[in-house]
């Protein structure tokens, strides 16, 4: 079954990419020899723990790389140009560059980024899972 859903999950620290069956359907069959099942493929390179992102300028300088290099097969020389383009690009999470299956997905995100149009974004649902935080109030000081 499909995911079309990013989740960003501080509660378990983990992002749950999204992902299309078929595609890991495909991937696991080429690489039979590294993964025991299509399951194991989701549990290794579609669930992530949250520490990855931990350096945001690093992160999406590596993640611009993996999507160019692993995901679309194109050029180090592109991967580079386009990892130092966004590195500093500091309203980009780079969770969302590892969530995109292509650069196409990639654009379309950060033009709606850019427009401040972010509902315009259909690639793929973002949802991120906060972790409540409980104020106590104190009590007034009399003297």
């Amino acid at each position: 079954m499909d995911n079309d859903t990013l989740i960003v999950s501080e509660k378990d620290q983990k992002a749950y990419l999204p992902y299309k069956y078929d595609d890991i359907e495909k991937f696991y069959q080429d690489n039979k020899d590294k993964y025991i099942s299509v399951q194991d493929v989701i549990n290794k390179d579609y669930i992530v723990p949250l520490n990855r992102f931990k350096h945001a300028v690093s992160s999406r300088f590596i993640e611009t790389i993996n999507l160019v290099l692993h995901k679309e097969k194109k050029s180090i020389l592109k991967a580079l140009d386009l990892a130092f383009e966004l590195m500093f690009q500091y309203n980009l999470n780079p969770i969302i560059i590892a969530a995109c299956r292509s650069l196409e997905e990639l654009d379309i995100y950060i033009d709606c980024l850019e427009e401040d149009e972010l509902f315009d974004f259909r690639c793929f649902k973002i949802k991120f899972e906060v972790t409540p935080k409980i104020y106590t109030q104190k009590k007034p000081k009399f003297a």
